[in-house]
């Protein structure tokens, strides 16, 4: 089918992308689009660091482990806005977006356990990319053949999670956790071929995949004391699961009249086909040096076996798995300074690299060895304590590069301001009676 076969187009072509709310990115064309930042924003301005990284007023929903350090209920409210260059040769194009982050809700049960609720993006697919043909149609005189395709959508991920740990003796703490994750969304794509000749057909698909189904991630965070520090290790591993989808597909023939467009015949139509998504594992280890409420430390580094990724029990070759590298952490001169305000703010910054989900290597109009989709990215921002409260505004950069800018590879300059409120409060408080 068409579909099956058009993923080496936009590589091997000139592109015209379109402003869409999550992204314009042509390599939101591949698999289930854009993978989305990991993380609140502590996590996002401090490059991703999420393994072995635990707060007693902020979420971490990457490890649900660290919900059991919760002190106070937490209640987070992230967005962002981004500004996106992309550049193909001479070509090149800017585009504005904005979204939200997630929203994420926290809060002791007892002193060892808590739950969280939360919210938020997983991928999103927004582009459009067009290009005309006139190899060999001269000379039979049909003019130029068009091919055009879009899609939009994307999954987004509502978590529900658990924590509960352990105290030993000597500041040993062993901490577990889970989240129950539903993945729900709509992938759309349609992708059209046409004629610049009076009364030929032309040909279009439409196609629509929905996911609606649960998936668990497990997480495990030790912590133990070290004189005046602590050093903190983690893992978080998700397993393979198959999620259900639906596919919609319908294809038909058309002519064009002027700026009217007139039905042809029905080429496929078909409803509610039922299946699954192999949604990959994932594997992700960490260790933190930090000492509380003063600085910390922390690297990373997460697996993803996008290999297994198929849709309906289909494969691609073009999709590789993804490692990444993470090294952030922040720093608080003095939390308890009355007198200097700027004593008390976060100070975070971090930096990552990915490598893979894409491999630029299978299109086959590549004779150099490009290698996999390369992500680097660094962050940096302020945690701002409100005066006579517990909450805190947050505010961070992140600038990103990704893509190549070999032979007609595009490749993505980003910068993205991120804000966020987090409210801290005391929930299930009993009033005491004088």
């Amino acid at each position: 089918m068409l579909r099956n076969k058009i993923y080496i187009l936009f590589i091997t072509f000139p592109l015209i992308v379109f402003s869409q709310v999550n992204t314009t990115s042509p390599y939101s064309f591949y698999g289930i689009g854009n993978i989305q930042n990991t993380g609140l924003s502590q996590n996002i301005f401090m490059g991703g660091i999420a393994n072995a990284f635990h707060d007693s007023e902020n979420l971490n929903f990457y490890n649900p482990a660290s919900y059991s350090f919760l002190n106070l209920t937490s209640v987070e409210l992230a967005f962002q806005l981004s500004t996106y260059n992309m550049q193909q040769g001479n070509l090149s194009k800017t585009d504005f977006l904005s979204n939200i982050i997630g929203i994420g809700l926290g809060f002791p049960l007892s002193k060892n356990a808590s739950i969280a609720l939360g919210f938020r993006p997983y991928s999103a697919i927004g582009y459009e990319i067009g290009y005309t043909d006139t190899q060999g149609l001269n000379e039979l005189s049909l003019g130029e053949l068009s091919y055009s395709f879009s899609g939009n959508g994307g999954l987004n991920k509502a978590i529900f999670g658990g924590s509960y740990k352990f105290e030993f003796n000597r500041g040993l703490i062993i901490s577990t956790g889970f989240n129950l994750n539903y993945f729900f969304g709509t992938i759309s794509r349609t992708n059209s071929i046409e004629i610049d000749t009076i009364g030929f057909n032309n040909y279009r698909e439409i196609s629509s995949v929905m996911v609606r189904d649960f998936q668990f991630d497990y997480g495990l965070m030790i912590d133990q004391k070290l004189k005046d520090k602590n050093v903190c290790l983690g893992i978080m591993y998700s397993p393979l699961t198959q999620l259900k989808s639906t596919d919609n597909i319908f294809s038909y023939t058309y002519t064009l009249s002027g700026q009217y467009e007139y039905f042809g015949d029905t080429i496929q139509n078909s409803h509610e086909q039922q299946g699954f998504m192999d949604f990959p594992s994932s594997l992700s280890l960490g260790v933190s040096l930090y000492k509380t409420n003063n600085w910390l430390v922390s690297f990373d580094y997460n697996y993803t076996n996008w290999e297994k990724y198929k849709l309906f029990n289909v494969g691609t070759d073009y999709i590789e798995n993804i490692n990444e590298f993470i090294i952030g952490g922040y720093f608080t001169p003095k939390l308890d300074d009355i007198h200097n305000y700027w004593n008390r703010i976060q100070y975070r910054l971090g930096i990552s690299y990915s490598s893979g989900y894409l491999n630029l290597n299978s299109f086959e109009s590549f004779q150099n060895n490009i290698g996999l989709l390369k992500d680097y990215k660094i962050s940096l921002g302020l945690g701002m304590p409100i005066p006579k409260n517990k909450s805190e505004f947050n505010f961070g950069i992140q600038f990103g590069y990704r893509g190549s800018s070999e032979s007609i590879l595009i490749s993505e300059k980003y910068l993205n301001f991120i804000f966020s409120m987090t409210f801290n409060d005391k929930w299930f408080k009993k009033r005491k009676i004088q």
